[in-house]
C-alpha cells in the first residue's frame, strides 16, 4: 500500500522521513519491468540500424542530383 503525506509541510521530526513506502514492491517490479521492455526495445532497434548499415555497402547509393533534358528544345 502506498502512503502519502496530505500536508503540505508536514513535518515529522526526522528530515529524512520517506513520503512514499511501498511495502509491497510492486512500483520496483513495474519499474524493472519497464526498463527491461525499454532495453530489448533499444537493442532491436539498435540491431536493425545495424543490419542496415551492413546491407549498405551493396546499395550504390549518389549524392548527385541529375537534370533531365527535353528533347524539344527548351520551353515553348
Amino acid at each position: 500500500m502506498i502512503y502519502a503525506s496530505t500536508k503540505l509541510h508536514e513535518s515529522t521530526g526526522d528530515s529524512g522521513a520517506k513520503v512514499f513506502v511501498d511495502s509491497s514492491g510492486k512500483r520496483r517490479r513495474l519499474v524493472a519491468i519497464s526498463g527491461i521492455c525499454a532495453a530489448v526495445g533499444a537493442v532491436i532497434y539498435i540491431s536493425v540500424v545495424v543490419a542496415g548499415l551492413v546491407q549498405s555497402p551493396e546499395i550504390e547509393l549518389t549524392t548527385r542530383g541529375t537534370v533531365a533534358t527535353s528533347s524539344s528544345g527548351g520551353p515553348s
